[in-house]
Parts: structure tokens; sequence; C-alpha cells
């Protein structure tokens, strides 16, 4: 099976204020690079190595006019052994509105959706959900994140046989203390997304997938982290985490 991922990069950062510069390439932590030297990590490059390390060498990269420097940057992603191309999204309508604009790459092939201002770990959770979705013959998988902060992000209740059964979005309240952070999906799920209103809900249309009687499996990492550093606190939580290197 073909494989696209997908990573939505054209939002303002509203949330972290100016930088200057777009904040996917807000570097997180140091690697090595050619020569040995170290380089400093933006954030996006987390996920673009989830991908290559879950075997997948194509990607679509959700930008704006507004950030000239994403693919200055990233190029055509040969330096990081992926084959990226990019989509611009002229008007912030969210995730799903986001993820329909790659429709006409992506036709044929199964969707992995990474987001541009998180770090998760386990490194290779892209990889053990991508079996999972095979060897389940999955509509859709999350992967799911133990998180303090659920209120803020995006809750999922799953069952014993990781059948999720509802997915929340930024709840008032709730009994549950984890976050999708990820998600693989295949033709089914693609057809939901091409036919829900363009300010639609990606959150929402998990949970609508699941009602309606889609496969649709947690991949559930109970070790595992997840740090959204969109935020000047998530941000200042995460880096100490982060700079032990991923």
């Amino acid at each position: 099976m073909n494989y696209v991922g997908i990573i939505p990069a054209a939002g303002l950062a509203s949330r972290l204020g100016p930088l200057g510069y777009p904040k996917e390439l807000l570097p997180i932590t140091y690697v090595q690079g050619e020569g040995g030297h170290l380089r400093p990590l933006p954030v996006i490059e987390a996920s673009l190595r989830q991908l290559n390390t879950a075997g997948i060498n194509r990607a679509m990269v959700i930008t704006s006019e507004r950030k000239p420097e994403l693919a200055q940057y990233l190029g055509g992603g040969g330096a990081i052994g992926l084959d990226i191309a990019y989509v611009q999204q002229t008007k912030a309508e969210g995730l799903a509105a986001a993820v329909a604009l790659t429709a006409p790459w992506t036709t044929g092939s199964a969707s992995c959706l990474l987001l541009p201002d998180t770090i998760v770990r386990p490194l290779d959770a892209l990889k053990t959900m991508r079996a999972a979705f095979e060897a389940r013959g999955a509509d859709l998988v999350l992967g799911v994140f133990p998180t303090a902060k659920p209120k803020e992000l995006g809750p999922v209740r799953f069952d014993a046989d990781m059948r999720v059964t509802e997915v929340q979005d930024k709840p008032a309240e709730t009994d549950l203390a984890n976050s999708w952070g990820m998600a693989i999906w295949g033709a089914r799920f693609s057809e939901m997304i091409a036919g829900a209103a363009p300010n639609a809900n990606l959150g929402l249309l998990f949970h609508q997938a699941a009602q309606k009687g889609l496969a649709v499996i947690a991949c559930w990492f109970p070790d595992g982290e997840f740090h959204d550093v969109g935020t000047p606190k998530g941000l200042a939580e995460a880096l100490p985490v982060l700079m032990k290197g991923l």
C-alpha cells in the first residue's frame, strides 16, 4: 500500500505570538549534521522523521504565501530522505479543510496526518500505527498518547479491542487523560473529509466515523509522550525534555 504524509503548516502561529519566521522552523533540539557538526532541529522535522522511520517517503506540506521560508528550508526533501511537495491554503479554515486540499495527490494512497508543532514519543509511533492499520484492515487509526491536558486537546475513548467509541474535541470536562496526536486513514475516511463542510472540525469527523461504523482503531502508547510546542507554556515545558535529543 502507498502512503502519503500530510503536514498542515498554514496556520498563523497566533498562540505563540510574533516570531518573525514560521513556527514550524522553531528549533527544539540539536542533532548531528554533515561533517559531525551539531545543527538545530526545527519542530516540523520531528514529524518528517516519523515518516522516515515508518518507511514513508512522500509528504505533502500545506503552507501559505506568508511562509516562503518553509519551502526554502525543506526544499524537495532530499536532504532528509523524503519527496516533499507543497499545497497552498489561502484561507485558514481548520485541519479538515487543509487535509481536503491534498485529495488530488492522495487518491489511491493512505494518508498519514502529523502536526507541525507537536512532538510525540516513541519516535517510531507512526511505524507502529502503520502496522496496526494494515493488520486490522482499519479505515482510520488514531495514535493516542497520555497527557495531563486533555481538555485542551482531543481525548479518545476506546474499548479493550482498541476500537474507538468516542473522540472529544477540547471538552469542558472529561474523564480521559489522553489525546490523539497522529492519524492514518484510507479511502472511506477520505470520502468523509471530501463531503464535509468547509469549516468542519477534524476531531468531530473522527468521532462521526466511529459512530457511522467505520473501522476506527486506537493505537495506544501508554508510556508515550505528547508535547504541543505551539504555545509559550507548552514550549517552556517541553524544551527541557526535548533538549535530551530526538
